[in-house]
């Protein structure tokens, strides 16, 4: 898992500039991506190879009406051009949320490299753990907690299983 502290990201209206008949990424564009690459290379990054699952939390610098897609250009093509991972294709699952603002705007990037399925498991689904929020291999509609939690909860209940009919009423079997 990889957590980042980032700086504010340009709008995307504010990414690209025509120069003649080519378009190319703005000054401010491409300021962004030297500080992120930077920010990348101090803290000696890994490349992640495998598919992504990409939150984003950004908090805008000000109150005034933003569009939260605007920023994910600037934002993700950084990351890929620092090395964070090899292509933005990577990404299986993106999530963006927008926090309470501060000052001068941040965004805060936590990437998890997904799990990869075997062939065994090729029909099950990536979940997120109802009570963890990690990412685990489902077996099912129904498996929304994963096996470590399952094992935890299982510690912890004092009920013994009961069978098919039966009912309990504050914890005795009726």
């Amino acid at each position: 898992m990889l957590k980042l502290n980032l700086p504010y990201p340009p709008s995307i209206n504010h990414y690209w500039r025509r120069a003649g008949n080519r378009t190319i990424i703005s000054r401010e564009g491409r300021d962004y991506r030297s500080r992120v690459v930077d920010l990348l290379r101090r803290k000696r990054i890994e490349t992640i190879t495998g598919q992504l699952s990409v939150e984003v939390q950004v908090a805008p610098p000000d109150r005034r009406r933003r569009d939260l897609d605007n920023i994910l250009k600037a934002l993700l093509d950084s990351l890929q051009h620092g090395g964070a991972y090899e292509d933005d294709f990577q990404i299986a699952r993106l999530l963006v949320e927008r926090i309470e603002p501060a000052k001068n705007g941040k965004a805060i990037v936590t990437i998890r490299e997904l799990p990869t399925p075997d062939l065994e498991n090729a029909n099950r689904k990536f979940r997120s753990c109802l009570k963890c929020q990690q990412e685990f291999v489902s077996r099912g509609p129904g498996n929304r907690i994963c096996s470590r939690c399952s094992a935890e909860n299982a510690e912890l209940s004092p009920l013994a299983p009961i069978a098919r009919g039966q009912k309990r009423l504050n914890g005795e079997v009726i």
